[in-house]
């Protein structure tokens, strides 16, 4: 039903999957399979792979072809089609799949390929003799001795010490990386001591599409001095997480690259304040739970403002100019002032001003604990006058300890509850009367109300006894479906990260502002 938002880094896994396994010592050169000769660029582009020494066992022969190898002595794994044969191929330790181009120039060409998408992955847990080192060594070697295979991504994963010693030879990998025309750069120092720098040539790639950084610092901590230069024309994905890097820095990458279309900011050191100007970003999601101020100034075509925490304290949020957003939240009381263009709401009366029919999807945190969430959730809706579906989340106090009931005013008509909202979500609903209260007000008024979605942590019996109580209540909308979810945390289609759904789906969920 959902797919949700950013968890530990893919890293953290312990698949041995594109391991980089680097020579001890230049092995010898082995002759091919094939009848042809390979060419002397082939003998040159197999040198750094490490062979051992002993040789091949020959496979036995079992009469009536019971077990063993091929009666006839054939080999059917080389039957296979290529793109077979490169799954297969990506699916073993670096190690082992390098020493696959042994066997043939066929098996040679296709360990080549196998480049394409470069998944230099540390082994975990560590071999002997095998530490960081000696995987940058081979990362080293291996660009160095195939200076035609194209590489279309490349990823790089290490933990423990790093390149602490080594960012000269990173800032070559990058150099080399991006006169190859590499689209997708993903690095993550997986639990490294003490944090990577990275170099400055990380900005200088022209064909770079994609880039995720976790777990690193930028060597450019402060601007403009001293200032690097961004040549990242085609950029449309940026993914930063667990990085250092100061306000002036991360404003310069998100309005001078161009192509921009999604940035996600998680665990930003250094960072009090945001303020975008982008032509091109569609979506934001983020971190801002440590922010003073959000401020959306130039953004013509953002059309989600998705984050993961509420600011812990009181933030300021000002949106200036997006003219097309639609998905915006997480809203509650810590977000105080939210300033729409000219309207100022600061919890209670609001004098409207600017109304932002834009939005169609709405997330709000409600206070359940503290007095007056009904006057603040009441006027908040005010301001968005075309809202089609309404998230709902209570805060932590009210899901802990019992909370006064307020009464809701069913008098003081709110536009959105009455004409537009046909969806209504409920995050943690655990039946509490104050919850209850919220729906009944909401189920009263809500005229184009087609669907109700309730995600609880409690048992199916417990749900089928909350489901026959909304089921006997009286709704403005003729029909209405109340769905019940059973998750262990739960999560919902709005929590869709769009940036990159691959790693998401593996990820807790993403909440909103």
């Amino acid at each position: 039903m959902c797919c949700v938002n950013p968890s530990p880094s893919a890293s953290a896994t312990s698949s041995r999957r594109g391991q980089i396994i680097a020579p001890d010592s230049p092995p010898s050169l082995k002759s091919y399979s094939d009848d042809s000769p390979p060419s002397p660029r082939a003998s040159a582009v197999c040198c750094e792979v490490e062979f051992e020494a002993r040789p091949a066992k020959r496979a036995r022969v079992v009469p009536g072809g019971g077990g063993g190898a091929d009666p006839d002595g054939r080999d059917r794994i080389s039957d296979l089609p290529d793109a077979i044969l490169l799954s297969i191929l990506s699916f073993l330790p670096f190690r082992d799949a390098g020493r696959t181009a042994v066997l043939s120039w066929r098996w040679h060409h296709l360990f080549d390929q196998s480049l394409l998408d470069f998944n230099a992955c540390q082994p975990f847990p560590p071999e002997g003799g095998r530490g960081g080192d000696w995987v940058i060594r081979s990362i080293t070697d291996i660009l160095a001795t195939r200076p035609h295979v194209p590489i279309r991504s490349f990823r790089f994963v290490m933990y423990g010490q790093g390149f602490v010693d080594h960012l000269a030879d990173v800032d070559l990998w990058f150099r080399v990386l991006a006169r190859r025309g590499v689209r997708q750069l993903d690095i993550d120092m997986f639990y490294t001591s003490p944090t990577q720098l990275l170099p400055g040539s990380l900005l200088e790639f022209s064909s770079l599409e994609i880039l995720k950084v976790f777990n690193c610092n930028f060597l450019y901590l402060s601007w403009p001095a001293p200032a690097p230069v961004l040549q990242l024309p085609v950029l449309r994905t940026l993914d930063l997480s667990n990085v250092s890097m100061s306000q002036d820095f991360l404003q310069a990458m998100v309005s001078n690259c161009p192509s921009l279309e999604c940035t996600k900011l998680k665990n930003i050191a250094g960072l009090d304040k945001i303020c975008v100007r982008s032509k091109s970003l569609v979506r934001l999601f983020g971190d801002f739970g440590y922010l003073n101020e959000l401020v959306v100034e130039d953004a013509p075509n953002l059309e989600e403002l998705v984050g993961i925490s509420l600011p812990l304290g009181a933030a300021k949020v000002k949106i200036v100019f997006a003219p097309k957003l639609r998905v915006l939240g997480y809203l509650g009381k810590t977000v105080r002032p939210l300033v729409l263009h000219d309207t100022v709401f600061d919890g209670g009366i609001v004098q409207i001003r600017t109304l932002m029919s834009s939005v169609k999807t709405l997330a709000i945190q409600v206070p359940f604990s503290e007095k007056g969430h009904t006057i603040f959730v009441a006027q908040l809706l005010k301001c968005f006058p075309c809202l089609e579906a309404l998230h709902i989340e209570p805060d932590s106090r009210s899901i802990c300890r019992p909370v006064d009931v307020e009464e809701w005013d069913t008098v003081t008509s709110v536009q959105c509850i009455e004409h537009s909202i046909n969806r209504l979500v409920f995050e943690n609903f655990g039946g509490e009367e104050c919850q209850w209260r919220f729906l009944m007000f909401l189920l009263g008024m809500a005229r184009a109300l087609k669907v109700v979605d309730f995600h609880c942590l409690e048992s199916k019996d417990w749900a089928s006894n909350q489901l026959e109580l909304v089921g006997s209540t009286n709704t403005a909308s003729a029909s209405v479906r109340f769905m019940f979810y059973m998750f262990s945390w739960p999560v919902s289609s709005l929590y869709l990260c769009h940036c990159c759904p691959q790693r998401c789906q593996k990820e807790e969920r993403v909440a909103l502002i």
